[in-house]
């Protein structure tokens, strides 16, 4: 967790953040700081329904509970990916685990017997960079990186949803030059964390377990695998090119693992201007407050921010 961050006073809270191979949960004392975090695998959702993570949340809750029992939870937010309709509390869809119009927030509500906050975990994650990194515009976009391609879009200040759909760049088709010929599909069929191990290991023979062995033979100067992570990088530049000349941001904020990578921030920023002329041209950062982002932003949904 980012060091001395604080949400501000309100109740007790819980926040979790659902992710496509991972989760991750929080507790927040009434003062707005950390108690305790814990991390663990996703879990399959092979029912559809998503009781997986309702019995999960629920677990977490009472796992917090018997550690800290002078910290009683007062609220609760759960963020998801997928699409996700904030405003009726609904799971629209998630291509990863497996959902389809599941009211999360009003089976977390009953299970947990509390008021519920469910969003996105990409606009959760942009919500707290919005909120806490230094010099941040009105105009500015979150790109995160991961299972697939996502974004959170601030405009004039203001996060957009638009019923769920705002943000869902990974079915942006991009077309790219590759070592295989050229690439014209979604960007992250390419781009996402599990296209580019995928892509390795089915050019090279050799199994990656994620993208960051694939950075880590880029740094080995392994030849397949700077030829994809360099098409990756390419087509997150060309997706970038597309958001300036749709939503000008004036920055372009990454997430995710590879944010990590200066490769990955000079390539995008190369790559995304070669494709411009009149435009704004946003700067591209990482994320300051790296993986934590999501459970910090559902930490700022107990406060009613967001």
């Amino acid at each position: 967790m980012a060091e001395g961050l604080n949400l501000g006073r309100g109740p007790s809270a819980l926040a979790v953040d659902v992710g496509g191979t991972g989760l991750k949960a929080a507790l927040f004392d009434s003062s707005g700081d950390l108690v305790d975090a814990v991390t663990m695998p996703t879990p399959e959702c092979d029912s559809g329904s998503g009781t997986e993570i309702v019995e999960l949340v629920s677990d977490i809750r009472d796992e917090f509970a018997a550690g800290h029992g002078d910290h009683e939870v007062g609220a609760a937010a759960v963020v998801i990916p997928g699409i996700v309709d904030e405003e009726s509390g609904a799971g629209i869809y998630s291509a990863n685990l497996g959902w389809r119009d599941v009211p999360f927030r009003s089976l977390l509500a009953e299970r947990l017997g509390l008021e519920i906050a469910l969003a996105h975990d990409v606009r959760s994650a942009g919500l707290a960079e919005f909120e806490f990194a230094e010099a941040m515009p009105d105009d500015a976009m979150m790109v995160t990186i991961g299972t697939g391609v996502a974004a959170a879009i601030r405009a004039e200040g203001r996060l957009i949803s638009a019923g769920g759909y705002a943000g869902e760049i990974g079915f942006t088709e991009v077309a790219v030059d590759t070592a295989d010929g050229l690439f014209r599909g979604p960007v992250e069929h390419i781009a996402s964390a599990a296209a580019i191990a995928k892509r390795y290991a089915t050019r090279s023979g050799t199994a990656a377990a994620g993208s960051l062995d694939v950075l880590d033979a880029v740094h080995a100067d392994d030849p397949v695998a700077r030829e994809v992570f360099a098409e990756a990088v390419d087509a997150l530049g060309a997706v970038c090119a597309q958001l300036v000349a749709v939503t000008a941001p004036e920055a372009i904020v990454f997430g995710g693992g590879l944010s990590g990578a200066d490769e990955l921030i000079h390539g995008v920023d190369t790559a995304m201007r070669r494709r411009l002329d009149f435009h704004r041209v946003p700067s591209i950062r990482r994320a300051a407050l790296g993986p934590v982002a999501g459970l910090i932003g559902a930490g700022l949904l107990t406060r009613g921010r967001g």
